[in-house]
């Protein structure tokens, strides 16, 4: 087996507990891979890991917080390589092993003894007013339509399955997944939702209006954000990894990729249960 490491060093200093992952990968008879990105790094240097691409891996650990966890995503995504973090951030809303617990939990995972749950993700399109592509990508869990640099308001007409919802002036819309629910939507008063259901949820930030609520679409949805008379760039942020520039006329299109992540489970699932703990957490150590 392969198991593939990715750690954030401002997390990890030095990566000790990078390079204990990958002494206790090897006790147990696999193999530890870092991408090739850590050539050259103390990671490395160790001798404890092969440098390869993750695509070579059946499964990734990663050792950080949510925004580490982000980033391998945006890695391994596309390949449905199971992944587990490793929560060295303040709360974690993903699954995580402890890293008090990471000698057993590498051992389960070598063994196989573990559940997947599968994530589903967003693919998403960007287009001008002419509908020339300018960019796309994917979300494991949201795309933000903004007002980018300019405190002005920015109108955007929200149209689901070709019928013309809203047109909303504000700060922008967030379409998310389940999993981003506990995300940026949950900041902006959008509901918490289980992760394992199939569903797209479109939260505004901060509308002008005197109304605020959410839309909850089918995952069999074809979202379009279009973007009104507004006079500077707007900005569609993919899980804040990669921005796309957008002007009046353009539109971000919005669906369910056809492609889902499985993410790694040691235990039962006590998302309600963990949930509230979770958020009173990430409170006090803000």
């Amino acid at each position: 087996m392969r198991i593939g490491l990715y750690s954030n060093p401002d997390k990890d200093p030095g990566y000790s507990l990078a390079k204990r992952a990958a002494g206790y990968i090897r006790q147990a008879g696999a193999t530890a891979v870092a991408g090739p990105e850590y050539d050259g790094s103390l990671l490395a240097q160790s001798g404890q890991v092969e440098l390869a691409d993750y695509g070579t891996c059946d499964l990734a650990i990663c050792l950080g917080g949510d925004g580490t966890f982000l980033s391998l995503v945006h890695l391994v995504g596309h390949e449905s390589i199971p992944v587990i973090g490793v929560n060295l951030g303040s709360v974690g809303f993903l699954p995580e092993i402890l890293p008090d617990r990471l000698q057993p939990a590498i051992a389960r995972l070598v063994s196989g003894d573990y559940q997947l749950e599968q994530r589903m993700m967003l693919d998403v399109s960007c287009f001008d007013r002419n509908q020339v592509l300018l960019g796309e990508g994917f979300a494991l869990n949201d795309a933000v339509v903004s007002r980018g640099a300019s405190a002005r308001i920015v109108t955007l007409e929200l149209t689901i399955n070709q019928e013309t919802v809203d047109r909303i002036p504000g700060d922008g819309l967030i379409i998310s997944t389940p999993t981003g629910s506990t995300a940026y939507s949950l900041s902006a008063g959008g509901p918490i939702i289980h992760p394992e259901l199939s569903l797209i949820l479109i939260t505004p930030i901060c509308p002008h209006t005197l109304h605020n609520r959410s839309y909850i679409a089918s995952d069999r949805s074809r979202i379009v954000v279009k973007v009104g008379d507004y006079p500077y760039q707007a900005v569609v942020s993919i899980d804040g990894r990669r921005d796309i520039y957008i002007e009046s006329g353009g539109t971000a299109v919005i669906r369910r990729s056809t492609k889902s992540l499985p993410i790694i489970r040691l235990g039962d699932d006590n998302f309600y249960v963990a949930l509230p703990q979770k958020i009173q957490a990430r409170g006090r150590a803000r």
